[in-house]
């Protein structure tokens, strides 16, 4: 019966693909239509299991998905301003989850190009279909991206996001700054750990130790000192000492 429900349950999403398939650019029409004649319904069984059954998979493993995923960089770039934000929502919007990896490999490839304004959509990558998954790339390369050129926009959206309840956007404001090294605001970065230090969430506290963990690489001594001034959970500190 499980099993059967489960088909059933993928076969809706497919429908609720085709509907938005008929609405969608055609580049994103290109896109289904490549994914589409590559699923493998056992490799999505197992996707999906590993992804603690949160989404539906075509079941097309990354190795395969980045070699489908060339052939449409070139176009994409070429894309005016207009239209290649609505791909990535469009692209969002569909039920399988490899649609929402290809949305931020594209993002990543016009990722210079992200303009204050462009922190609404990306919130809505972080709120929609949230998992580590995605919100940790998003966080890491498109956010952090956006925040590193324009300061005056990371301030506004995280207090924004810091005054909200949302799990994901907090873990975004404290995983951010992972690609900065030596460029990361120390102070910014330990303000939210000794925010957070009491959070029972696990992917709060796995954040914290794995931005502490980060920053160790470019400031061992101060992260060290910080670990140990602070109430940190076990977790949080055992993900921060790992190169200290």
């Amino acid at each position: 019966m499980i099993h059967i429900i489960c088909q059933w349950l993928v076969l809706e999403n497919f429908f609720v693909q085709y509907i938005c398939s008929m609405k969608s650019h055609p580049f994103v029409k290109k896109i289904i239509k490549s994914f589409e004649a590559h699923l493998d319904d056992e490799l999505a069984i197992g996707m999906k299991k590993y992804m603690k059954d949160h989404f539906d998979f075509l079941g097309i493993k990354k190795p395969v998905r980045a070699e489908l995923m060339k052939e449409f960089f070139k176009d994409f770039k070429q894309l005016p301003e207009s239209e290649w934000r609505m791909v990535i929502l469009q692209l969002w919007e569909l039920p399988f989850r490899e649609y929402q990896y290809a949305a931020m490999e594209l993002c990543g490839k016009r990722v210079k190009e992200l303009q204050p304004e462009d922190v609404g959509m990306l919130e809505q990558m972080l709120l929609k279909k949230s998992w580590w998954d995605t919100v940790d790339a998003v966080a890491s390369n498109l956010v952090g991206e956006l925040f590193r050129r324009f300061p005056e926009v990371a301030q506004a959206a995280i207090k924004k996001w810091l005054s909200t309840d949302n799990f994901w956007l907090h873990r975004t404001c404290i995983i951010f700054q992972l690609k900065y090294n030596d460029k990361t605001d120390r102070e910014l970065l330990f303000s939210l750990c000794k925010r957070f230090a009491g959070e029972k969430e696990f992917f709060i506290r796995k954040a914290i130790g794995w931005a502490l963990r980060q920053y160790s690489k470019s400031n061992p001594e101060a992260v060290r000192k910080f670990i140990q001034q602070q109430p940190l959970s076990g977790l949080s500190i055992r993900e921060a000492s790992k190169y200290i």
